[in-house]
């Protein structure tokens, strides 16, 4: 399962990370900008470990078959899979993109770090030498790992497509826990009698030291400019758990009351094994909205892992058996269903027929031009925008019939109007102009566009609010789909003839909704088969 891929209709959204209310409408803060759903559930395996993702691909070590092995799931297709289904001992896998890489062989002193690139299937050599080599990680072409040599055990790297192996640590002390984001290596590294993080930029082949307190900073773990790990007290107590700038050296400690295991990042979002129930569970922290929220509570979830498109984690049982569980990260939509207020507010309606608010200035629009009879109800929330042809920001929010806009920089009185749904829908359409003709009571003509307006939908358009609603006519009235319709800028007029009453023999057509179904933000109603077969 990956993103969600959002198409917009001439507007493009800017970046749904920055979804807000309107800067002129009263509301609470927003949410974050994604969900997590449900998205996968390994078979049963036995001492799963060392759970790695990439993109919609997770893997981890497991012992199902007695030897270690490494097995893989992919969100995308729903397929559980070896990498390498040859005999042999297999642990510890990395991933970045359709690369993954483990460590093989039975013999702790002569194992070799290889791989696979799955998106060619040739295998990749990262050691050619059998050696005591663990903790392999990779970003890129860039593999980092822990080798034990003349009895103490340093930090190597190498990139894929060069032969170079690169010794980054020698040091008669140990490092451990190496971990890899672009041209960065960070790792724990112990010197002067306590554990520190250090880098290792491989463009300057620097090594620079990260932390140098007095107490012990473990499993650093890297994504971007920022570095999150574990730093156990010398005074005692759990550990704290801790968010690092890389360059500007700003901290977070996001834990320090209760015990935490190890942590992994990817991007905004950091993941950890965390214990304040009593039982291990999986929470994360969004550094950019700095939130902290729970991912799986009371499973005995542990060995956290995440990617731009998932989280992921291991259920396991006292007995060793377990899963692999995973929830697929979606970008949250405008159109997403929303809760209903704990207080109403008389300034932010809740409508339950479509679980969504009006707030404010779309709010008093709405309701002076005519309400659910003319717009129907709200589909999405506010939302911000980008006008293509201008570059300004545009709040929008769409309703079953219209989409509302309101623009900042228009003079008072006109920030709010109607987005051109008609013209946007009928793109691809040719409506044909017709001749001039001298103006009647019945019928009107528009120079502006080369079309008319007669009798009801001439009478509907005047009487509720001309052109600053609904634009000029951009068709002729037709029959389209068994009804008399045309066609506005901002607008679809349907004559509905078994109408109960006057006042519902014109309706405005479904264009919020229709727009939003081509842009794959609504589902498309069911095809009627009936139309098929006559």
């Amino acid at each position: 399962m990956r993103l969600r891929r959002i198409a917009g209709i001439l507007f493009l959204i800017t970046a749904l990370a920055a979804l807000q209310p309107a800067s002129f409408a009263s509301a609470s803060t927003a949410p974050l900008p994604y969900r997590l759903e449900p998205a996968m559930t390994s078979s049963v395996g036995y001492q799963q470990r060392e759970l790695a993702a990439s993109g919609s691909i997770l893997v981890w070590e497991d012992h199902r078959g007695g030897a270690p092995e490494v097995y893989a799931y992919d969100l995308d297709d729903g397929r559980e899979f070896r990498p390498d289904r040859s005999p042999g001992a297999r642990q510890e896998p990395a991933i970045s993109g359709t690369r993954i890489i483990w460590v093989s062989g039975a013999d702790p002193k002569q194992r070799r770090i290889v791989g696979i690139d799955l998106s060619q299937g040739t295998p990749l050599t990262v050691t050619s030498q059998p050696g005591e080599v663990r903790e392999p990680a990779i970003d890129g072409s860039l593999v980092a790992w822990r080798e034990r040599r003349d009895g103490h055990w340093d930090i190597f790297a190498r990139r894929l497509d060069s032969e170079q192996v690169i010794q980054i640590t020698n040091d008669q002390e140990n490092q451990a826990h190496p971990s890899v984001s672009g041209e960065t290596v960070v790792w724990q590294d112990f010197r002067d009698g306590e554990w520190d993080i250090y880098a290792w930029d491989a463009r300057s082949n620097r090594v620079t030291a990260l932390t140098s307190s007095p107490e012990d900073e473990v499993d650093p773990a890297i994504s971007g400019d920022w570095i999150v790990f574990r730093r156990l007290l010398r005074s005692g107590g759990p550990p704290q758990l801790v968010l690092r700038h890389r360059t500007s050296g700003e901290e977070r400690v996001l834990v320090e009351d209760h015990l935490v295991g190890k942590a992994a990042i990817h991007g905004n979002l950091v993941v950890w094994e965390d214990w304040r129930s009593g039982l291990p569970d999986i929470y994360a922290y969004d550094i950019q909205h700095q939130h902290e929220f729970a991912v799986a509570r009371s499973q005995q979830a542990v060995a956290p892992c995440v990617s731009d498109a998932l989280i992921g984690w291991i259920s396991q049982t006292p007995s060793g058996q377990g899963r692999v569980q995973a929830l697929a990260i979606v970008q949250r939509l405008p159109t997403d269903p929303q809760e209903p207020p704990a207080v109403p507010s008389a300034e932010r309606v809740y409508f339950p027929e479509t679980q969504h608010f009006i707030s404010a200035g779309f709010k008093a629009f709405w309701q002076a031009n005519g309400g659910e009879r003319i717009f129907g109800y709200p589909l999405t929330e506010e939302f911000s925008i980008t006008d293509p042809n201008t570059g300004e920001q545009v709040v929008v929010q769409y309703f079953e019939r219209a989409r509302f806009e309101y623009r900042a920089s228009a003079p008072e009185g006109q920030r709010i109007t109607l987005g051109r749904l008609g013209v946007e829908l009928t793109s691809d359409r040719a409506f044909q102009p017709i001749p001039p003709f001298e103006n009647t009571a019945e019928r009107r003509y528009f120079p502006e566009t080369g079309h008319s307006l007669a009798f009801g939908f001439k009478e509907f358009w005047e009487s509720h609010g001309g052109v600053e609603i609904f634009g000029y006519p951009i068709s002729e009235e037709f029959t389209e789909n068994g009804r008399t319709v045309q066609y506005f800028e901002r607008a679809r007029f349907e004559y509905n003839p078994n109408a109960q009453d006057e006042d519902s023999r014109v309706l405005l057509g479904l264009l919020g909704r229709e727009a939003l179904q081509r842009m794959g933000w609504l589902p498309r109603p069911p095809i009627d088969t009936t139309l098929l077969t006559k």
